[in-house]
């Protein structure tokens, strides 16, 4: 029987290799590319990046053009001192004004500088919020990847176990029909073979909806087609020491949670710049000219450039400004217990995974040393029961034993390979 189901795999092997395989690097770039998660925190950093300007943080001058053109048809009446009186009705009295305006704040403190690096710091944080999304979308495949992987790989196994279900099905009904056996064995064996078809339609559930979830991940229709590797691969050797230190020096919520601390202290240094005096110069070039049909002036002219300079010191405002920075020194001083936090934080993840990976790897090598005596066994059960030398429950608890034994070591290098990939990415290691 055992040679029989080898024979089976091998050839669902060979039609597997047939079509293209999706191998998890595979999924990774997929996912990088169609993930709508990614796509989306992809955008918003580039928010961030268009935000980041000289212009943004007030360091160019601003340009701007004006014009308007007035009419003036109220009634006038003028008296000089001289006793003469002009009144004329519906004077006429037209303005053209038009100008070209320059202004540039040449020194407010430092306080544009500031801004400027306070706007590359929370482009910075975008990006590592974008290295966050990508870092938590390929976990989440991989994830999705080895559990379908694991599944498949339960499945056959159950229908390995359903095989020898109906291989005992029928020893008991050919001992029935020679009075070796009792109808009784008969009725358990289909019963029996009856669960375990139930495991396997369950099993074939578990699978489609987790090949439905990596299809979602992976931004295809859920109903693609999906064709894996047979294993989930080894798992690689790692150190903890070095893992520590990556951690440390490249987890993307340690990072992001400095550069927010880097955008609070630059925050500070831009309001402080707001107190401080503010120098513009500025320039105009300007055409006015204007007609009256009463007054001094039948018309005037102007046109030309006109220039200066304005400083403005700011004395009292009701305290706004001071209340803003008092508000932002908090921040800033919250933006560094928050860091240390995280940092404390990394370093518990590090070492709880790391015992989980440890104690992962253990199960996995003792379910190996087991599963070899359990595949004997059942070997040795069926024969034993085909020659009448073993009873039919003995015959069940010994295939239980086997399907439960192939489960636990399925259980425990998945769970080897997930904490892998928890390790990687804490350490940043997972791209």
């Amino acid at each position: 029987m055992r040679t029989l189901i080898t024979f089976l795999l091998s050839l669902a092997a060979l039609f597997v290799t047939a079509q293209e395989v999706l191998k998890p690097e595979d999924a990774v770039r997929i996912a990088l590319q169609q993930n709508h998660g990614i796509r989306l925190a992809r955008l918003e950093a580039e928010v961030a990046a268009t935000q980041n300007t000289p212009g943004q943080a007030g360091m160019l001058p601003t340009i701007d053009a004006a014009g308007s053109y007035s009419l003036d048809v109220s009634g006038t009446r003028q008296t000089f001192f001289s006793g003469e009186v002009r009144e004329v009705d519906n004077a006429d009295a037209r303005v053209l004004d038009g100008a070209v305006r320059l202004n540039w704040t040449v020194f407010d403190g430092l306080a544009m500088f500031a801004a400027k690096d306070r706007l590359q710091a929370l482009e910075q944080a975008g990006e590592l919020q974008l290295r966050q999304q990508v870092e938590a979308t390929v976990y989440d495949v991989l994830a999705a990847y080895f559990q379908l992987v694991q599944l498949r790989r339960g499945l056959a196994i159950e229908r390995e176990v359903l095989g020898i279900s109906r291989e005992r099905l029928a020893i008991a009904e050919a001992g029935e029909r020679i009075g070796t056996a009792s109808g009784v064995a008969v009725v358990q064996a289909r019963l029996d073979m009856s669960a375990d078809s139930a495991s396997v339609m369950d099993l074939v559930l578990n699978e489609a909806t987790v090949a439905a979830q990596l299809n979602r991940l992976l931004g295809r229709d859920p109903a693609t087609a999906v064709v894996l590797v047979p294993e989930v691969p080894a798992n690689e050797v790692l150190d903890r020491a070095q893992l520590l230190e990556r951690a440390r020096q490249s987890n993307s919520a340690v990072l992001a949670a400095r550069q927010q601390q880097i955008a609070a202290d630059l925050r500070v240094k831009e309001l402080r710049g707001a107190m401080l005096p503010q120098l513009d110069v500025f320039s105009n070039y300007g055409y006015t000219r204007a007609t009256s049909a009463v007054g001094f002036l039948q018309s005037n002219r102007s046109l030309g450039p006109d220039l200066g300079a304005r400083i403005s010191i700011p004395l009292f405002d009701g305290g706004r400004l001071r209340t803003q920075r008092n508000v932002a020194a908090l921040q800033q001083e919250q933006a560094a217990v928050r860091a240390e936090e995280v940092r404390l934080t990394v370093d518990e993840s590090v070492l709880n995974a790391w015992n989980t990976h440890t104690t992962a790897l253990q199960h996995v090598t003792l379910e190996e040393q087991q599963l070899v005596g359990a595949r004997t066994q059942v070997d040795v059960a069926l024969e034993s029961y085909r020659l009448g030398m073993l009873t039919a429950v003995e015959l069940r608890d010994v295939q239980v034993g086997y399907l439960e034994a192939e489960q636990r070591l399925l259980v425990a290098r998945y769970e080897a390979k997930l904490s892998e990939l928890q390790l990687k990415w804490l350490a940043g290691q997972l791209l």
